[in-house]
């Protein structure tokens, strides 16, 4: 099993922890589609984000929220077979967020 990548999020006064990959050269991540944090990106476009794991530096990163069906298991399965996923019950539900600095 790999060492998950993690980097930390934050929007409004809430803070959290997202497990990312490069696919494709993209920092990707899987969220639920109904999660609060989806519903802020959705409204402002961006979140709040650091790969600083110890630091509270943050920085503005667009968000795209990508919830095409293929892409969505292609990215599961990526976190699978790394032994790095965070959802292991399927993807009914998720969505995928791509991240651009």
């Amino acid at each position: 099993m790999s060492k998950p990548n993690l980097m930390k999020f934050r929007y409004g006064n809430k803070k959290g922890i997202f497990t990312y990959a490069l696919v494709d050269g993209d920092f990707v991540s899987l969220s639920y589609g109904y999660a609060d944090k989806i519903k802020y990106i959705k409204e402002h476009g961006t979140i709040d984000m650091t790969l600083d794991m110890k630091g509270e530096t943050y920085d503005v990163w667009a968000v795209d929220i990508i919830d095409d069906p293929a892409l969505v298991k292609r990215v599961y399965d990526h976190f699978i077979e790394q032994g790095t996923a965070y959802f292991d019950e399927g993807i009914d539900g998720l969505v995928v967020l791509r991240f651009h600095k």
